[in-house]
């Protein structure tokens, strides 16, 4: 979807990636985006209703022993398919390869991406829906394009067309993954780009809607904020902060998890079955941690005061720990839901201790911080916790300050690192 899908093309490839994608036929873009888009609906109803099927019935809250088993016997078929089937993983690169996937000869691999899909978020592991959402919306995309006949410069559009078209249908937001292209890539393309990604996300969130699948929008409304004073934009300041030291502290673990799961090699198999019994663990005595958090998160908010702070300080920290592993043993998945799941706790935790602050702004702008920093792209962060939180203009207005907050902080943090880099090579 960027200069990162455009390094994972061929060179000949790459270098056209690069130009101007010309004219994109409008038709084919819709038709695009309505397969894509039928295909996430498909893909998303499946999943949900597998998932309630497999874990959450009578048998299994009954017998807790049946976490680790169960997180055990998908682990081993997560990593039989990256074995055999070639699926595609981010054992290598950062949290947000899965959101970028990019490359015109990935199609070949979608069979095995849709089981390891599948088989990643049964497990258990901390990975969110979006990753496998990106990297499928792209296959198929991409087989579209060989089908249509489209010029090798019209893959890349095509295939972000296709994103778009799937992540505007689950975030439920018409604009959200145009503006996280364009911010991507850094306006590469042009208008004929921006005009794609525009039809294609429009068809994809109206599919949804049409077809009442329930989408992403307001996954975190804890009401409006009635006015604005002086201390709500420090506490807005702080919890961007906060948020922004979590997603420094989650890329740390990610390369810490990324050296230590490299004794492993290329086994697979033998990585996704060790992963799977650390997970299982950890699962097994906090079962609100088992898998991207966005089915937990609820009912963690209702009882947190139940949970208590140290618990809930444990579970945020936790999580990014569970999600670097997940990420660096090969269960395929994205970091947007685990990270969410991690601000919130923190969130709730500082929310007992100082009650006096609204419960939506702890919540919007501790996300927002963290999912600034993970994603890159501050504009689409702001509209994606915007969406997500159903905020107001007051609440929108908290989350930008704390968005800036966590780049300010990220910044330094990058500063700091160069430094240090420096110094080592000198």
């Amino acid at each position: 979807m960027t200069d990162s899908a455009a390094a994972a093309l061929p060179a000949d490839q790459a270098s056209e990636a690069d130009q101007p994608a010309g004219k994109l036929n409008i038709g084919r873009v819709l038709f695009i985006a309505l397969v894509v888009g039928l295909f996430t609906v498909v893909w998303l109803v499946s999943y949900t209703e597998i998932n309630d099927l497999i874990w959450n019935n009578s048998f299994v809250s009954a017998n807790r022993w049946t976490i680790p088993v169960g997180v055990l016997f998908f682990s081993l078929l997560v990593g039989l398919v990256g074995k055999y089937m070639h699926a595609p993983n981010v054992m290598k690169g950062n949290a947000l390869a899965p959101l970028a996937a990019g490359d015109t000869s990935g199609y070949k691999s979608f069979w095995g991406a849709l089981l390891t899909s599948f088989f990643s978020l049964f497990s258990g592991a901390s990975v969110g829906p979006e990753g496998p959402i990106g990297f499928l919306s792209v296959y198929i995309s991409e087989w579209l394009a060989i089908k249509l006949k489209l010029a090798k410069k019209e893959f890349l559009p095509a295939s972000l067309a296709g994103m778009s078209s799937a992540y505007n249908g689950i975030v439920g937001n018409p604009l959200f993954a145009t503006l996280f292209a364009s911010e991507m890539s850094g306006g590469k393309g042009g208008l004929p780009m921006v005009a794609a990604n525009l039809a294609a996300g429009a068809v994809g969130y109206l599919l949804f809607a049409l077809l009442n699948v329930p989408p992403f929008a307001s996954f975190l409304y804890e009401g409006e904020l009635a006015a604005l004073d002086l201390s709500i934009v420090v506490w807005a300041i702080g919890l961007g902060l906060v948020g922004g030291l979590l997603a420094i502290y989650t890329g740390i673990a990610m390369n810490t998890m990324e050296r230590i799961m490299s004794v492993f090699g290329d086994r697979i198999i033998a990585r996704t079955l060790a992963a799977g019994v650390v997970i299982g663990a950890v699962c097994f005595f906090i079962p609100n941690l088992m898998f991207s958090g966005e089915d937990s998160i609820h009912s963690i908010i209702t009882d947190a005061a139940q949970i208590g702070v140290p618990m809930l300080f444990l579970m945020a920290l936790l999580k990014p720990l569970l999600l670097s592993l997940s990420f660096k043993s090969g269960y395929l998945g994205g970091p947007i839901f685990p990270s969410l799941f991690a601000a919130t706790m923190m969130a709730l935790a500082i929310g007992l201790l100082v009650p006096q602050v609204p419960l939506a702004v702890l919540i919007a702008c501790s996300t927002a911080g963290i999912v600034t920093l993970v994603l890159k792209a501050p504009l689409t962060s702001i509209l994606l916790v915007t969406v997500m939180t159903g905020a107001d203009a007051n609440l929108m207005g908290l989350i930008v300050v704390a968005v800036v907050a966590a780049m300010i902080l990220g910044g330094g943090f990058k500063s700091l690192q160069e430094r240090r880099r420096g110094v080592q090579t000198e």
